[in-house]
């Protein structure tokens, strides 16, 4: 602060101190002492987790997600299929299942043909060496 300010500020404390406190009217002072009646503050509702007031637009979207919550719980509810539908999902199994076990067959089939005598007496042969058995039982298929 400067030095007018200040002299502005003591000037200022002066022509307060000189003036007098009036008692108010009556009708004022009732009115004053209404107001807090009227306007009294809220306790909050959860003060642990809400220590202040809220403004009023805080509930606008809670009252909002409550519809909004209902119709995901009534969409969310699973739909019972119809007898028709199990019953075409049924018949898909089958032509899916049968495909596969044809797929299996072919493909195994094609192995064999390309692989399988080859593969059994390479595999065969390796093992005779090692294990005494075997050899007893290639003896045995072959005779």
């Amino acid at each position: 602060m400067n030095r007018d300010d200040k002299t502005l500020d003591a000037q200022m404390d002066h022509l307060l101190n000189q003036l007098k406190i009036e008692k108010a009217p009556a009708s004022l002072t009732r009115k004053l002492k209404q107001i807090p009646r009227e306007h009294r503050e809220k306790k909050p509702l959860l003060p642990w987790l809400f220590p202040g007031p809220l403004p009023k637009w805080v509930m606008a979207p809670a009252f909002a997600a409550v519809p909004l919550a209902f119709l995901v719980v009534v969409l969310m509810q699973p739909r019972q299929p119809s007898p028709q539908d199990i019953e075409q999902a049924r018949q898909d199994l089958v032509v899916a299942f049968t495909y596969l076990d044809k797929a299996g067959l072919r493909t195994g089939n094609q192995i064999q043909s390309v692989l399988g005598g080859e593969l059994r007496h390479n595999v065969k042969d390796k093992l005779s060496e090692h294990i005494p058995f075997t050899e007893q039982s290639l003896q045995e298929e072959s005779s």
